[in-house]
């Protein structure tokens, strides 16, 4: 069957949209709220760079970019999740700080290596590609390693934290990514056929974490009791 843009756009401008009204709501935020909500828009750009991608082919480049652009959600989760810490730990200082270094190499890579990764081929509601590179192998360890992190630390949090409505923040997204790392995972490894499309269903699968970062965002914003401001003090 033929590629259908739907539910990548859908999925997309549903991230974007969350992402640019929480960025005015949150604009004088503390960082981790604003780590958080800059994942929506990560997500937000693969769903609509492979939408794109799968409609015009011929522009390879944006193949690579979409590719540069999921790279960066383990680190940023990991990044999350340290600056989400009730208690001041080293290692998750570390552990961050490696991970956004590593988002950065293979960034460089997908940017630099004009055959990094390739469309292959576009189904009804997934891409699928091929990746020529040795270090592909080193990607997917990361990757699935960030995630695996990610979502132990947040966790971990949760129970270290003592006040009840920042614990319900790291719980939904804690619940998120676990609705989201362990299909994922599951999917792929059931199935062999979905390797070579496994970031774009982790992205499509990525729905429940982008909803449940919606809901820990609106919750803050409940917490604050922020309303969203007049249009003429958005930009003061």
């Amino acid at each position: 069957m033929s590629y259908s843009p739907i539910l990548a756009v859908g999925t997309g401008l549903l991230e974007l949209s969350a992402f640019l009204y929480f960025s005015i709501i949150f604009k004088n935020s503390e960082k981790s709220i604003k780590i958080l909500n800059l994942l929506l828009l990560f997500l937000a750009g693969y769903q609509l760079l492979e939408a794109f991608n799968c409609l015009y082919p011929q522009y390879p480049i944006l193949v690579r970019i979409s590719f540069l652009d999921i790279t960066w959600l383990p680190a940023l989760g990991v990044f999350f999740a340290y600056l989400s810490s009730p208690i001041e730990k080293k290692y998750l200082k570390i552990t961050s700080y490696v991970f956004l270094g590593a988002a950065f190499f293979f960034s460089s890579i997908y940017i630099l290596n004009s055959t990094s990764t390739i469309l292959k081929s576009c189904q009804l509601f997934y891409a699928t590609y091929k990746h020529p590179g040795f270090y592909y192998e080193f990607y997917g360890a990361y990757y699935q390693l960030g995630m695996l992190l990610m979502l132990i630390f947040t966790t971990n949090n949760m129970v270290e934290e003592s006040d009840k409505d920042k614990r319900k923040i790291l719980s939904d997204f804690a619940i998120g990514s676990a609705l989201f790392i362990i299909p994922s995972i599951t999917l792929v490894a059931v199935i062999p056929k979905f390797r070579g499309s496994m970031p774009s269903i982790m992205c499509h699968i990525a729905i429940f974490l982008s909803i449940f970062i919606i809901k820990a965002l609106w919750r803050e914003k409940n917490r604050r009791e922020i309303e969203f401001p007049e249009v003429k003090n958005i930009f003061a």
